[in-house]
């Protein structure tokens, strides 16, 4: 890829990312894990890679869900409209479309499964917690609840909270990778993510007990 058709990718992801969480630093950290991907991957076409890594999130604004679809739809319009190779768009688009956890294995080129290993990277170990919590926080929710003294660990929990998001998405992660550069580098991470929640539960859990003398020391 020219570095001035590069960029223009680039300078339209800037005019598109709204939520912190997937800001544009997230987009340049998924962007050199796909790079570290690939570089251990055969056959991967470059032009197809950078594109869908710069574009991958730009159907965020914090509101609209399915982004993943908005998002391909508007790369769709974008690189038909510049002097992208039009008989890669649909592979761009494709692999934009199936990053998401929802639309794991449908990805149907090492492209696609790059890019969905490389976004998967930043959503695991210290980065993944720290966006998570970020996250919670845009839309207002807790980061947990207490149910009967503990933390409610239900991924099915009607209340959308850190917790949960961490039980639902963030845990199930790592059986979730397509390439052995991903599946080792979050092995690496594995650890870091489990000691972080053992942690959480045990010192909310103390605070719990530790409220529940308040009444012996409330007079009658």
């Amino acid at each position: 890829m020219k570095k001035e058709l590069y960029v223009e990718i680039e300078e339209y992801m800037k005019s598109c990312v709204k939520e912190t969480a997937h800001d544009r630093e997230h987009i340049y950290r998924v962007l050199g894990n796909c790079v570290k991907i690939a570089e251990n991957e055969e056959n991967v076409d470059y032009d197809t890679l950078l594109a869908a890594a710069l574009l991958h999130d730009i159907g965020r604004n914090g509101k609209t869900k399915r982004h993943n679809e908005i998002g391909a739809e508007m790369a769709k319009r974008f690189l038909k409209s510049i002097d992208f190779p039009q008989g890669k768009v649909k592979s761009v688009c494709d692999a934009i479309r199936t990053h998401n956890n929802e639309s794991y294995g449908e990805q149907s080129s090492k492209e696609a499964q790059i890019l969905y290993d490389a976004d998967k990277l930043d959503a695991i170990g210290i980065m993944g917690i720290s966006r998570s919590l970020i996250g919670v926080g845009n839309y207002n929710h807790p980061m947990y609840i207490v149910k009967n003294g503990k933390i409610d660990t239900d991924e099915a929990s009607e209340t959308d909270t850190f917790v949960r998001y961490y039980v639902r998405n963030l845990s199930k992660n790592y059986d979730r990778f397509f390439t052995e550069t991903a599946k080792k580098i979050a092995e690496e991470q594995k650890d870091i993510d489990e000691k972080y929640f053992k942690t959480l539960l045990s010192l909310v859990d103390e605070n719990c007990a530790e409220l529940d003398k308040i009444d012996k020391l409330l007079e009658k």
